[in-house]
């Protein structure tokens, strides 16, 4: 218990400079408001105080200035709280002292012999005992009512702070919301700048999340959030900032950026996290209940605030559809992939570069799903025994194998509903648009083909030339396989993904129809299933 408050004092220590709903010191007062504007206003109001009370302003404007001077202080001590009250209270109460005492004067004078009162004849010429009373009281008044107008304005200067603050957390789990996050991310790259300083995000997503919130209900669900979010609190530095990014994901800003460190974090918090649900308290979690975390770092790998929220998410995308339970960093393939091209080629290759991004932007599934059949590719293609060539084209066939839906409709690609006939005609066109973007690398045969055919099925019913068996470039079969597979575990504008046993199930079904069967059983042997 005295960790998890511990942990939760650190994610409000975070907060409370941008909205501290606590007693400020005078201090913090001081430097929060004390401002040119305060200081023009309490010139001003002192002044029209000195002059009233001196009874050196002329009898006309002595009306007029009362309103302003009335008005001054209850401006100030709204405008300003406890510290325009305390600039009130002073200027009032000196000005109240002195007219008091030139009442008693007055008093003194009328009562006793002229000469013991002499010394305050040219004060108080002019004036009455009665007014200077009454204008005495009056500023009594003022300091009352400047009183509780400042008492009146902090707190509803406090109530709006934490209305404010309120707007920034999640009402399930306590930590920031994405509002918070997307706020605090583009602040700390903003102060990063013409520095040499970096920060990290780290995703976090709970597997299998929705399912055990469907048997043992929301209120269920809303526990483990909870408990989760506390679990990662306890285990983060004080300067990291802890949101939940959205449903079951969390996100950690940390200005921490060596791997091997941010690595350390995140098993600190994985290991908390399942000791957690092996607690009588979760007594009826699975083992599937677990965490895949992906993380992206600034700006060693990630030039802006929404390249490393991408990055980061890919990340994490690809650690779930390695098996869930996993953790990645996110790799620069395209830096990984410029090496394979010579330096003539590297204009080229920022054309591809290029295109693949409008790709992205049209179909924002197409980039991560490229990178993860990619890495499916190269794992099956070094279960079959390719050679490092064949291994090193594969692995760029499978980064650009949609590079030709550029020329699809994104009314096509992002259709919610399934395609019609015709909409499918149009989309199966994509490899052929492929085939012509990468013309001039067409003297690389098996990139080319397996770009081509990676749609064609095993029984010859693909398109688009319908072939079939072993007639298809065998970097073709690993691409269907691949992308398959990928398709498959991966929501799409249409339909939820599928879980890992479904896809394993469904590959064996169509293993000898869609899918080359050594390609699907070399595959299954890389995820440890026969």
């Amino acid at each position: 218990m005295k960790k998890s408050f511990v942990g939760i004092k650190n994610q409000v220590t975070n907060l409370k400079d941008f909205y501290d709903t606590r007693p400020q010191s005078l201090a913090n007062i001081l430097k929060e408001r004390i401002s040119g504007w305060f200081m023009a206003f309490s010139m001003v109001h002192a002044l029209i105080i000195l002059l009233q009370a001196s009874g050196r302003l002329p009898i006309t404007y002595r009306g007029l200035a009362g309103i302003v001077e009335i008005g001054l202080s209850i401006f100030l001590s709204y405008r300003f709280g406890y510290l325009g009250m305390l600039q009130s209270i002073l200027t009032n109460t000196l000005a109240a002292i002195h007219m008091f005492r030139l009442s008693i004067a007055i008093y003194t004078y009328l009562s006793m012999d002229t000469a013991n009162a002499s010394g305050y004849v040219g004060e108080i010429a002019g004036s009455s005992s009665g007014m200077l009373f009454v204008n005495a009281c009056t500023r009594i008044a003022i300091i009352i009512v400047s009183i509780f107008v400042a008492f009146s304005s902090e707190k509803e200067r406090k109530y709006i702070k934490r209305l404010e603050w309120l707007a920034y957390i999640d009402a399930v789990t306590g930590v920031y919301n994405h509002r918070y996050f997307q706020t605090k991310l583009e602040e700390g790259i903003e102060e990063l700048e013409g520095t040499n300083g970096s920060l990290s995000l780290i995703m976090i997503d709970l597997d299998n999340f929705k399912k055990y919130n469907d048997t043992n209900g929301h209120k269920a669900g809303d526990l483990l959030l909870s408990k989760t979010a506390e679990v990662i609190l306890n285990e983060v530095g004080k300067r990291d900032v802890v949101c939940r990014y959205g449903g079951d994901k969390f996100a950690i800003i940390t200005h921490e950026s060596n791997p091997e460190e941010i690595l350390l974090l995140i098993e600190r918090i994985r290991k908390a996290y399942n000791d957690m649900i092996s607690s009588e308290e979760f007594d009826r979690i699975t083992d599937s209940a677990t965490l895949s975390v992906g993380y992206s770092i600034y700006p060693a790998l990630a030039r802006n605030k929404d390249e490393l929220i991408m990055q980061s998410d890919s990340a994490l995308y690809q650690a779930k559809n390695m098996g869930r339970n996993n953790v990645q960093l996110y790799r620069n393939v395209f830096e990984e992939i410029k090496t394979f091209f010579s330096s003539d080629e590297h204009q080229l290759f920022g054309g591809l570069r290029a295109l693949l991004g409008t790709v992205s932007a049209k179909d924002k599934y197409t980039l991560g799903h490229s990178e993860r059949v990619m890495d499916y590719a190269i794992m099956i293609g070094r279960a079959m025994g390719l050679s490092n060539e064949n291994l090193r084209l594969l692995k760029i066939a499978a980064l650009l194998h949609d590079i030709g839906k550029v020329e699809i409709p994104e009314t096509v690609l992002n259709k919610t509903e399934p395609l019609t006939p015709s909409e499918m005609d149009i989309l199966r066109k994509h490899p052929s648009y492929s085939v012509d973007i990468l013309e001039p690398l067409a003297s690389i045969e098996l990139l080319i083909d397996s770009i081509k055919y990676h749609h064609e099925r095993y029984d010859g019913n693909g398109y688009p030339s319908g072939i079939k068996g072993k007639s298809i470039p065998l970097g073709a079969r690993i691409l269907c396989v691949a992308d398959a597979f990928d398709a498959m575990l991966s929501d799409r504008p249409y339909r939820k993904g599928m879980r890992m046993d479904r896809v394993i199930s469904e590959l064996k079904k169509n293993s000898g129809t869609q899918f080359d069967p050594d390609t699907v059983n070399a595959f299954l042997s890389t995820l440890s299933v026969t």
